[in-house]
């Protein structure tokens, strides 16, 4: 039997708090405070821990399949999942587990089609390459009596191609409650560096065959985004996207940058507009500007104006503060970014600058929750992904370091 409709996000009710669990595309009111209203009162690791949230609920509800991440909800019993990272989670009694996925790829996408990592109690199975169209894969079999539980976790980008989700089937099997939430939120927004590009082209760069963005290229499971939630405990959204800049994406004539896409539940489909309520985060980490410098494709127009640079990052920041009242926002810059490369346009000094101001001022503004913060610059050791992109030791320790920040402010 197909489960594809007892779905499980969190939606978060006013106060602002973790409010009942709902299905995709039901509706849940939220904050959604103006820029002027910033949240005063204790900036201390223990209040900034709770981050305007309760303790999550420890039950776990009705049966259900929880979604992590952002999921384009317009049809709630077929939720679609473009950006990179997110997980698709059940409990269940049976032998065997299989999934009813439809893959879409533009003629555009060159990398595609998507890759998702699969779970079963825990433990990672091979890698799931998916085939264009609906198909149905058996993702366990022969399992042992009792409960068991499936994940499945996208783990390449969005410009790779996107996914439908229609169902779970437990072959007899039941459909049990879903694993409670972590009770901590992290949202990343950014570039290629956290999106972990290229980080499983090791030994075949740093110009991977074929299109270095190719899903294959790509593991956002071993991305410091993914790790540094792992490491704190904590449900993850990941707004990040290859080649996206502030101001300029790398591909110039492209119009769509990350300000652009952050409103999207689809980063490539301007029709779909992402519910806030339904994640608040506690914890956002912004990395992303090395694009604005970088030397244009397909014709360099040259570097971003700082101060149109500064105004984007400023701007971002309000609609992040707009749509989470109480998080502690971290403006990181990237490890991968140098003044050296490309040279003569100062990108690790124009981001470095950009980031302190904002944080400054939002702080004279009263927002004491807004920090810049700088990872000590990558070694060259740490860049043999696809096109000098960070290797898997380089994202952990980014994301230890990245652990350590947070704690300081949150408590965690």
């Amino acid at each position: 039997m197909l489960v594809p409709s007892a779905c499980r996000r969190e939606a978060n009710e006013d106060q602002p708090g973790n409010g009942p669990a709902v299905g995709p595309g039901a509706s849940a009111s939220g904050p959604r405070g103006a820029d002027q209203n910033v949240p005063s009162g204790s900036d201390s690791p223990a209040s900034a821990s709770r981050g305007g949230h309760p303790p999550a609920s420890p039950e776990p509800g009705p049966p259900a399949v929880r979604f992590i991440g952002r999921f384009d909800t317009q049809r709630p019993e077929a939720p679609t999942c473009a950006w990179p990272g997110c997980r698709i989670i059940a409990n269940f009694s049976g032998k065997t587990v299989s999934a009813r996925l439809e893959e879409h790829v533009e003629g555009w996408m060159q990398g595609g089609p998507s890759e998702w990592d699969v779970m079963i109690d825990g433990m990672l199975q091979p890698k799931l390459v998916l085939d264009v169209g609906e198909h149905d894969y058996v993702l366990a079999s022969d399992l042992s009596e009792g409960p068991h539980r499936v994940e499945l976790f996208k783990r390449s980008e969005a410009q790779d191609g996107y996914t439908t989700f229609h169902g779970y089937d437990f072959g007899g099997g039941a459909l049990l409650p879903p694993p409670l939430p972590a009770g901590r939120r992290i949202e990343i927004v950014g570039d290629s560096g956290p999106a972990g590009f290229g980080i499983e082209g090791v030994g075949f760069g740093p110009d991977c065959p074929g299109p270095d963005w190719s899903a294959h290229w790509q593991n956002f499971h071993k991305s410091m985004a993914a790790r540094l939630a792992e490491m704190v405990n904590a449900d993850l959204n990941a707004t990040v996207y290859s080649g996206k800049g502030l101001v300029r994406n790398t591909y110039r004539p492209d119009p769509d940058t990350i300000p652009m896409m952050y409103e999207r539940s689809n980063p490539i489909d301007p029709r779909t507009v992402f519910d806030f309520t339904t994640f608040v985060p506690d914890v956002i980490v912004l990395m992303i500007g090395g694009n604005d410098f970088s030397i244009g494709q397909p014709d360099d127009d040259g570097p971003t104006p700082h101060q149109e640079f500064v105004d984007a990052s400023r701007t971002l920041v309000r609609t992040m503060r707009s749509h989470a009242p109480h998080a502690q926002i971290f403006l990181a810059i990237s490890p991968s970014v140098s003044d050296d490369i490309p040279p003569g346009r100062q990108s690790r000094t124009n981001i470095k600058s950009t980031f302190n101001l904002v944080a400054t001022e939002r702080g004279v503004a009263g927002d004491k929750r807004v920090y810049a913060v700088e990872p000590p610059v990558a070694a060259e050791s740490e860049l043999t992904g696809c096109k000098r992109h960070g290797n898997p030791e380089y994202h952990e320790r980014v994301a230890k370091q990245l652990a350590a920040v947070i704690a300081t402010k949150t408590g965690w």
